[in-house]
């Protein structure tokens, strides 16, 4: 399937997007998420669930409202999975001393996580060029998002949340492994354009 890319070009003006701004206010809010998942009462627990929900909904506005304003910029297209990354990272680590999320499954999760933005921040610096999140990546960070919810509010079922999202976890990590391969190749190809995938 052909992957529409970009080079690399951010203007201050960028941060002022509406799609770049809920991308930040996902970074803002986690301090805040986490604080409450310290707190035993009630009202600190709907107050941190409204917050969260409110995190996820912002997960799938700034995509559609950068496509709907035609606002999509480099700065948005590294924001998004960086805050997405970020989040998903630090609420692991939270829910995981928290509550009794596996410790070990918030290191795959942060593994996994790291490895692929990592490497397609190296892929960015040496090409210039990224693209927009694919499905598996998306549907990672969702059920990795629902499952550490199910764990941080220990809702029933919880341990199969957790493992849909491990099994996309693993499934996306290939995934790109495969993407990170043929483009290191790629390169070598005159007439290929490299494109990377940071979510």
């Amino acid at each position: 399937m052909a992957v529409k890319w970009m080079r690399v070009s951010i203007n201050p003006r960028d941060f002022l997007y509406i799609s770049n701004i809920l991308s930040l206010s996902r970074i803002a809010l986690l301090p805040v998420i986490i604080f409450g998942l310290t707190k035993n009462t009630n009202t600190h627990r709907i107050l941190t669930l409204i917050l969260i929900i409110i995190v996820i909904i912002t997960d799938v506005l700034d995509g559609f409202l950068a496509r709907r304003l035609k606002e999509e910029s480099a700065l948005g297209k590294i924001l998004d999975p960086f805050a997405d990354k970020f989040c998903i990272g630090s609420a692991a680590i939270a829910v995981t001393i928290l509550r009794d999320f596996p410790w070990w499954a918030m290191g795959f999760i942060i593994f996994r996580d790291t490895g692929i933005f990592v490497c397609g921040l190296l892929m960015v610096e040496r090409w210039t060029v990224i693209t927009s999140s694919n499905i598996w990546g998306k549907s990672t960070s969702l059920f990795q998002s629902v499952s550490i919810v199910a764990y941080a509010f220990r809702l029933p079922y919880k341990t199969y949340a957790l493992v849909v999202a491990l099994v996309l976890t693993g499934i996306s990590a290939v995934n790109y492994a495969i993407e990170f391969y043929h483009l290191t190749k790629a390169k070598t190809n005159k007439h290929d354009n490299p494109k990377i995938n940071l979510q």
